[in-house]
């Protein structure tokens, strides 16, 4: 997803001829980290890097199967807690753009699966918190590395579960348009996960004011940029 479309970002590297740049709102991440720099540098480290890479690979996931069906992709940027895979031309089909967008969740599904099972594949609540752990032997006498693992663990889930909510500009938002636009007029279909974002991004922001400053400034943005949709006028043609 593309929250800021306009910030200073700089080039790292291409991959596979895909430029991947970071954005300035990187910055975000070692901030709301920094709790983590005074209890240990080594775990801190490794967030930051993975969470990077989750980004990145998320939308790696996007780019490869939009490869796939011969979409060609511009750039890859990460940010502070989002990433945008800028693709060149429209999907050849619905179903092909569905999977595309699914690419990004799924690649962070798999992500997790590595670190759930690196942890002993503990049990998982309903809200995210994790059982008791039983990590595998090359773990468990790293403390850091355990408590990393868990994190990234924690934050792929997040992110998959996260980006599949019905809003916009979210792959799920997104994917739940191009569904609905099957059986119904694509404006309305627009209008209807536009209504469903301002929900998500106001109980995202509700949720966040009582456990995390990301998560109040992300459920703003959506409710925000959803409300904007949700205002603009539908065509006589689509109504």
């Amino acid at each position: 997803m593309n929250f800021l479309a306009d910030t200073p970002r700089l080039e790292l590297f291409r991959l596979g001829g895909i430029p991947i740049k970071v954005d300035i709102t990187f910055i975000l991440v070692p901030i709301f980290l920094f709790s983590v720099l005074q209890r240990s540098p080594g775990t801190f480290a490794i967030l930051i890097a993975g969470v990077f890479l989750s980004v990145l690979l998320h939308e790696l996931g996007h780019a490869t199967i939009a490869r796939l069906f011969e979409v060609p992709v511009g750039e890859i940027l990460v940010g502070g807690f989002y990433g945008y895979a800028r693709m060149l031309q429209a999907a050849p089909s619905t179903m092909a753009n569905i999977l595309i967008l699914f690419a990004g969740p799924l690649t962070n599904g798999l992500i997790f699966l590595a670190c759930w099972y690196a942890l002993g594949q503990p049990e998982v609540g309903i809200t995210g918190n994790f059982g008791p752990i039983d990590p595998e032997p090359w773990l468990t006498n790293n403390p850091w590395a355990i408590y990393a693992t868990f994190m990234l663990a924690r934050i792929n889930l997040a992110m998959l579960v996260f980006n599949l909510l019905p809003a916009f500009p979210l792959d799920g938002g997104r994917i739940y348009r191009d569904m609905l636009s099957a059986a119904m007029p694509r404006a309305i279909a627009i209008r209807a996960i536009a209504a469903l974002g301002v929900i998500v991004g106001l109980w995202s922001a509700f949720a966040g004011f009582k456990s995390s400053v990301v998560l109040l400034l992300i459920g703003a943005q959506i409710a925000i940029m959803n409300w904007a949709i949700l205002k603009q006028p539908v065509a006589a043609e689509d109504r």
